[in-house]
């Protein structure tokens, strides 16, 4: 019996490492912007230290300045997911992701972009480590729209 147990132990565990971070457009059909792909490596992320986030994005119109993100975050608790508030990460409202985001080539043409978004997280506090889900709403000066909802990101620090 007690072998059973661990196997399944052993099961839930590898299946919670191996879990890929997801992904998927929400809001209308209709939106102006929609998110192709998404990749976060590594995976899980370590903290502290370098992301290597590359999205692939497709407008049907010319993206302008300024390009509004309200990106919510929560992280799982034993409660079930808690938002997690807007310190230099976090639920944040960037009102133009285009100052920000040097990658980000603004304005952008219609079509298909790829980008790649380096970050580095400096912080080694434990309380970062756990697991994630995000949600991403754009907005430019002329109502385009889009919006993507993550799901299984991963954070575990470095010890």
């Amino acid at each position: 019996m007690a072998f059973i147990l661990f196997l399944c132990f052993l099961y839930i565990q590898l299946a919670v490492v191996i879990t890929q971070v997801t992904w998927e457009n929400c809001g209308s059909d209709l939106n102006d912007i929609k998110l192709l792909n998404l990749t976060v490596n590594p995976h899980p992320i370590v903290a502290p230290g370098p992301v290597s986030i590359n999205i692939t994005i497709y407008t049907n119109q010319n993206l302008t300045s300024p390009l509004k993100a309200i990106l919510s975050l929560r992280k799982k608790t034993f409660i079930g997911y808690v938002t997690v508030p807007c310190f230099t990460i976090g639920s944040c409202i960037y009102n133009d992701l285009c100052t920000l985001c040097s990658q980000c080539n603004c304005p952008m043409k219609a079509g298909e972009h790829t980008i790649d978004l380096p970050i580095t997280i400096d912080s080694q506090s434990w309380m970062l480590a756990g697991s994630y889900q995000a949600q991403i709403d754009l907005e430019t000066s002329p109502k385009q729209k889009g919006c993507a909802k993550i799901n299984n990101i991963s954070i575990k620090t470095n010890k």
